[in-house]
């Protein structure tokens, strides 16, 4: 299923995104998706908890672009849940991440390297548990350890 949706993003960091996609042959939804992937790889690094949700800053009206952005379930989700765990709106985690590894990977992208985990959602699960009548919730960004009892192989 795809979920379409929009994000708002100023027109230096569009410029900028656009460039890449031109530099690279790519479309800006197959760029703003790897983008995303690397901020996913350093969400140790980004998590905050106890705030609020931080936005871009402000500029005249004129300086924005509103962007139509079409991405699957798996995505949205994870996206969403970016937005929790970071606490930044999914259009300032976008900006960040285009100002932050944009050339990072255009560069990778010249010199061949590909991202080849094509199931990086797939491996994003969430669980509803009810302990002694509290509803926990986990979330699991990768494979969880078998030692949770959520995988079992049988021989």
């Amino acid at each position: 299923m795809l979920i379409e949706s929009t994000i708002h993003m100023h027109k230096s960091t569009l410029e900028m995104l656009n460039r890449g996609a031109e530099i690279s042959r790519r479309t800006r939804t197959s760029i703003i998706k790897l983008l995303m992937q690397r901020v996913m790889k350093d969400n140790t690094q980004m998590l905050k908890i106890n705030s609020r949700v931080k936005y871009q800053e402000r500029d005249e009206r004129e300086n924005w672009h509103r962007l139509h952005i079409v991405m699957n379930e798996y995505e949205y989700e994870y996206y969403l849940d970016m937005r929790k765990f970071f606490k930044m709106s999914v259009s300032y985690i976008l900006a960040f991440a285009v100002r932050r590894y944009l050339d990072e990977i255009l560069s990778e992208l010249a010199n061949g390297i590909k991202n080849t985990d094509n199931y990086i959602y797939k491996n994003y699960i969430f669980i509803k548990k009810i302990i002694d009548g509290i509803t926990c919730w986990q979330t699991y960004w990768g494979i969880p350890p078998n030692r949770h009892g959520l995988y079992t192989t049988k021989s």
